[in-house]
């Protein structure tokens, strides 16, 4: 048993491994949560049991091991621990205790594959050959939730010496394998320059490369030094040294509680939490009880949503309303997707506070193959949620960081489990697993229109709300309204005469007075929308045709809001504005910007538009710029 760096070649490309920048994003607040989102995923990926088991051992503080009493796991290695650039920030010493985490899967398949392979064999699911020797590439199946290969660097992330062990019994062959891996950058020593992967193994006879351990006592020391528990369950134990110190066991928790609270409650998944001292199972049964032990702001915002989650894995079934499934070629959202009959019970529901579930359909198209019909779940609970920010689900796990309309007062989850949609929306992730991008690598040219099935998840559970809400309409006092019967031809000018608008007195040389102005009566109504205006006919009967010019802005406190308009605001012929299914009696004849040119055809029409940002007010305004001679 012995470390082995490998002398780089003259003319070889010095090499700064930066994969584990992919797990610094805003939507990962610390490496606690990285660690635990990309282990759990990668065991999810490898189950075998309906039902996992993780466990998470934290060893710091006073109960740090001595370094000396398990030295022997990093003999051959100091010297490159403290290597001049080899990209570690105050690395330990030999003396200092050794805090180290353990994480654990049981009911996993291990990491099986031939451990002679040396090189890459595409199609080849050898998954010991991609956790040890293999660098941005995955041997796993579009059917997997990871794609990208990177997830096991959050291990060596977590080391303060870039470090990781991984003791596997692998399903394959029932095979108990240990092996070592630091990843550090190009370096040099003394004379020698040196490559940046180190492996603690054994040398395979013609010294190419590390072969893992299998010799039984130097396992069971191994298991003894940690702490580890496996014996011949079958999974993978992979143990951090010099564990990051950020790392602690309120970050494990919350990291668990919020990144996989759905399998827990659907009871596919047990994690336990522990340090010498203490443990802690979180399960479908103490999930609840272990959210209202976390920090105030995180409990705030997860017991409400495990509790929508709960109603979700429990009680919905059978209860959901099936919408009718968007098979257009390029995947658009209607409001005529709700069947009329649903769109009042669906409204009486979500007003009423109940929770809501939606089963929408949307027809995949991936390129050269034949279209198929993929369906996901959205549940709603109007419950005065002030972010009003949707939970996005792929396959059990959370997907942060989604850009999508923000539905005030509303608490919402989007469930991605059918394989299709769910394979099409892992394509377009990030390494991170935290955003669906549309000019993802894995993505882009894959699908037709790609991007708007994106767009079509994103935005469901807004579009939802907003289409229920379109008939709930009101008389809006606080909605700025001018609309002119007068054309907007320019009328003749008249010089004004001093006595307009005033009463002619006994001295009136003209004798005729002032002409007087009737008000001329409005035609037209703007009405509040949920997320919008709707035009209609006042009492007043008119004649069409006529054609209206409609022109939209968001108000401002001074000045003119519609010379104040900018195109990021909004553009009429573009979503999130969409036209309901009530309009009739009209015809749009051109829409650019926030200006639109309409023909009333019916006195009783009727022009509907919403998704406007509900956070802010309208000003609308109306013209007649042509209409019909009427004797």
């Amino acid at each position: 048993m012995e470390w082995f760096f490998r002398q780089q070649k003259p003319g070889e490309i010095t090499r700064d491994p930066i994969i584990g920048e992919f797990f610094s994003t805003d939507a990962i607040d610390n490496p606690a949560e990285a660690l635990v989102r990309e282990g759990i995923q990668n065991a999810l990926d490898a189950k075998l049991d309906d039902e996992i088991n993780i466990r998470i051992l934290l060893v710091t503080g006073n109960h740090a091991t001595e370094t000396n009493r398990v030295s022997r796991w990093f003999d051959g290695a100091w010297d490159h621990f403290h290597a001049l650039g080899n990209g570690l920030n105050e690395p330990p010493y030999e003396s200092e205790y050794c805090p180290f985490l353990v994480f654990e899967d049981f009911g996993t398949t291990g990491l099986q594959g031939d451990v002679l392979q040396p090189f890459d064999e595409p199609g080849n699911q050898n998954s010991f050959f991609y956790f040890f020797r293999a660098e941005g590439r995955s041997g796993k199946s579009e059917a997997d939730r990871g794609r990208w290969g990177i997830g096991k660097h959050v291990f060596p992330r977590s080391s303060r010496i870039s470090t990781y062990f991984g003791l596997t019994v692998r399903a394959d062959d029932d095979q108990h394998l240990l092996m070592g891996h630091t990843i550090l950058k190009s370096h040099r020593m003394g004379v020698e320059n040196y490559t940046p992967d180190g492996y603690l193994g054994e040398p395979s006879k013609d010294s190419i490369f590390m072969l893992p351990i299998t010799e039984t006592n130097t396992l069971a020391h191994f298991c003894k030094d940690f702490n580890i528990l496996r014996d011949s369950q079958l999974g993978l134990s992979v143990v951090v040294p010099f564990v990051d110190p950020e790392i602690t066991i309120q970050h494990l928790k919350k990291a668990v509680i919020s990144g996989y609270f759905y399998p827990i409650l659907k009871s596919e998944l047990t994690v336990d939490i522990e340090t010498p001292d203490s443990k802690v199972r979180i399960d479908s049964k103490s999930i609840l009880d272990e959210t209202s032990l976390l920090e105030e702001k995180a409990r705030e915002n997860m017991v409400p949503l495990i509790d929508l989650a709960d109603w979700v894995a429990f009680r919905s079934i059978g209860k959901e309303y099936v919408i009718n499934p968007c098979i257009l070629e390029c995947p658009v959202w209607s409001d005529d997707l709700i069947p009329e009959e649903m769109i009042g019970r669906m409204r009486n529901d979500l007003d009423s506070g109940r929770k809501l579930a939606v089963y929408v359909g949307i027809k995949v198209r991936e390129k050269g193959k034949t279209p198929v019909l993929s369906y996901f779940y959205v549940y709603l609970c109007r419950d005065g949620f002030e972010s009003g920010r949707p939970i996005f689900i792929r396959e059990g796990i959370i997907i942060p960081d989604i850009h999508s309309p923000r539905t005030r007062g509303v608490r919402s989850l989007v469930i991605v489990s059918d394989k299709p949609l769910a394979t099409l929306l892992g394509d377009s992730e990030n390494p991170a697993h935290t955003q669906w991008q549309k000019n993802s690598s894995n993505f882009t040219n894959k699908y037709d229109y790609g991007k708007n099935y994106i767009e079509f998840v994103t935005k469901i559970v807004s579009n939802l709300v907003n289409t229920l809400g379109t008939q709930e309409e009101q008389e809006d006092p606080n909605l700025l309204l001018d609309i002119f019967s007068l054309p907007l031809e320019k009328l003749e000018d008249h010089p004004k005469s001093p006595t307009d608008g005033v009463q002619p007195t006994s001295g009136d040389i003209s004798g005729l007075g002032p002409i007087p102005v009737e008000p001329k009566e409005k035609r037209f109504r703007i009405s509040r929308v949920k997320g919008g205006f709707r035009i209609g006919p006042s009492d007043s009967v008119i004649k069409p045709p006529v054609r209206l010019d409609i022109q939209v802005a968001y108000d401002m406190r001074k000045g003119n809001p519609l010379t104040k308009y900018h195109p990021s605001d909004f553009m009429l012929e573009r979503e999130p504005i969409r036209y309901c299914d009530s309009i009739k009696g009209v015809s749009v004849v051109n829409v650019e910007n926030n200006h639109m040119l309409v023909d009333v055809l019916d006195p009783d029409f009727q022009l509907s538009a919403a998704g406007f940002d509900e956070k802010r007010d309208l000003f609308v305004k109306v013209y007649v710029v042509d209409e019909a001679q009427n004797d």
